[in-house]
């Protein structure tokens, strides 16, 4: 029987939790690159080069890609499928020619969301330039506690990428 109250409790726990927590969230992670911002800019704009860079792409060799439309232009389509990536697509919705960045992410599996990423770039001088990559959405409840435990392993892939970014630019 004590069993059974440590589980409500834990479930009640749970959904207030969720209750009070946001369901909007914002991640966001940053770096500089020794490259000039004309330079940074175009190699992010082009979804393609995210094979190069991407933790999620370099970590999944069963991925199975499919383009639509022209790489680096609005309205470019790359879609994924694979076990370790699950199913989804990104399509560049805006480009502010050597500012920023916006897609449209839409994951399919393992679970459904429409999120929007986007990538940031400043000149800090002629040859550096600093890359902010962020992502923002909305997470449902009760998922939107599961969300904020997830934001410590994506921050981590979201560095990890950047490092790939600045270390392909820099070669």
């Amino acid at each position: 029987m004590i069993a059974v109250y440590i589980l409500l409790s834990i479930i009640i726990a749970f959904l207030i939790i969720a209750l009070v927590m946001p369901t909007a969230f914002t991640y966001e992670a940053e770096i500089v690159v020794n490259k000039s911002k004309a330079e940074v800019f175009d190699y992010l704009k082009h979804l393609k080069n995210q094979n190069h860079w991407s933790v999620w792409n370099l970590n999944s060799p069963d991925m199975k890609q499919e383009y639509t439309g022209t790489d680096g232009t609005v309205g470019f389509i790359s879609a994924w499928e694979g076990k370790k990536a699950g199913k989804g697509a990104q399509e560049l919705k805006k480009i502010v020619e050597g500012e920023r960045i916006d897609t449209e992410l839409r994951f399919e599996k393992p679970f459904k969301a429409t999120n929007t990423g986007y990538f940031i770039t400043t000149a800090v001088d002629a040859n550096q330039t600093k890359i902010v990559w962020g992502m923002s959405g909305d997470s449902p409840r009760p998922f939107n506690v599961i969300s904020a435990f997830m934001k410590g392993t994506l921050m981590k892939d979201f560095n990890q990428g950047l490092t790939n970014v600045k270390k392909n630019l820099e070669k």
